[in-house]
């Protein structure tokens, strides 16, 4: 028996595929560096960024980047988040919490939280530090 496409499920909204989804890089300048360096140095305040971030919807990972010789810290939208789907936010770095801070630097502070009007970089770029 054929079924009635009056009957026909609702398709449930779904997150982008891994492929669906396209990576902001942003190269800081000069100036944007030095600043970011300033930025979150008192005690708890990296603490309090990120878990803010976290509050809001993104979950962050770090990994190593073999290509470019350092750390990647990666801003995902969940579910929760409803602005910035279908974009990761990358920052680089040294280190894992110097990767971290760029990359909440960039949110925050270049971004103004609002990912989808900010192109990528493709080429290699030097560190924060």
């Amino acid at each position: 028996m054929a079924r009635d496409p009056k009957n026909k499920p609702t398709p449930t909204p779904t997150q982008p595929r891994f492929n669906d989804v396209q990576f902001v890089n942003w190269s800081l300048s000069a100036e944007q560096k030095a600043s970011c360096k300033e930025w979150l140095l008192k005690q708890g305040e990296m603490d309090n960024a990120i878990s803010t971030l976290i509050e809001a919807g993104y979950k962050v990972t770090v990994s190593w980047d073999k290509y470019r010789a350092c750390f990647t810290s990666s801003v995902v939208p969940t579910a929760d988040a409803k602005s910035n789907q279908g974009y990761i936010l990358t920052g680089k770095g040294s280190t894992p919490l110097k990767a971290t801070k760029q990359a909440l630097y960039i949110h925050y502070h270049i971004m103004g939280e609002e990912w989808a009007s900010y192109s990528t970089a493709t080429n290699a770029e030097e560190l924060d530090d």
